[in-house]
């Protein structure tokens, strides 16, 4: 489906949230899951006259400046995910700067909107995640300020500073260590890490005018806060 360079479209967003012992339910489905992060959601926008824009979830401009090295990390994945640098491009992720001290600077993404002015439509995340990531792909580190654990995995390595999650097929358990491992070291108020998202990879791209959408195939489950209990 062809989309307008002015239109917005909301991103994905998981709405049903289950306590980690329920996630069993899914995961034997086939379902995968992925690292959540404590992050602003952020939707980046390439337009056909070579600039780009940073949107959040509720449909406006995100007040973030990225850095120069950034920026052009930003700039570089036009080349890296194979846009059309004429067309526009919607890539759905999240912002980890202003959400928890450890981390500033840093872009996940995970899921890919729109390509070459096409709305991604009828296509599984499985589909989707395949362009975003290869089978030359590293692993990202996360190195902790406090230097009270080493480097862990968290996702795999786009640029410097830009990474896709991991897809954990029926091993949620190694995800949750990385989770507890991470926010060990901070107040359990303040995570670094909320989770993860589960997904069914079979899930197809449903219409995204409104912002509650696309529930269908996603879950979350959270670690437990001040906020909430999962």
């Amino acid at each position: 489906m062809q989309i307008k360079e002015s239109q917005y479209i909301y991103p994905p967003r998981a709405e049903n949230c289950i306590p980690q012992n329920q996630i069993t339910t899914y995961t034997e489905l086939g379902w995968i899951t992925q690292i959540k992060f404590n992050d602003t959601r952020l939707l980046i926008k390439y337009l056909p006259d070579n600039t780009y824009q940073l949107w959040n979830r509720h449909g406006m401009k995100l007040s973030y400046t990225p850095p120069e090295h950034l920026h052009n990390q930003i700039q570089d994945l036009k080349t890296i995910l194979n846009m059309d640098p004429t067309k526009t491009t919607l890539l759905d992720g999240g912002l980890l700067d202003t959400r928890h001290p450890a981390i500033k600077d840093t872009i996940v993404i995970w899921d890919i909107l729109v390509k070459d002015d096409n709305h991604l439509l009828g296509t599984t995340y499985r589909e989707r995640y395949g362009q975003i990531i290869n089978s030359t792909t590293q692993p990202y580190y996360y190195t902790p300020p406090h230097k009270k654990h080493g480097p862990i995995s968290v996702g795999m390595k786009i640029t410097d500073d830009i990474l896709t999650p991991i897809n954990y097929h029926n091993n949620d358990q190694a995800l949750w260590e990385i989770v507890t491992t991470a926010n060990n070291p901070y107040p359990s108020s303040s995570p670094i890490l909320e989770g993860c998202v589960i997904k069914d990879l079979e899930g197809t791209l449903e219409m995204g005018y409104q912002a509650k959408n696309n529930t269908s195939w996603m879950a979350k489950s959270r670690v437990k806060t001040n906020r909430h209990r999962f």
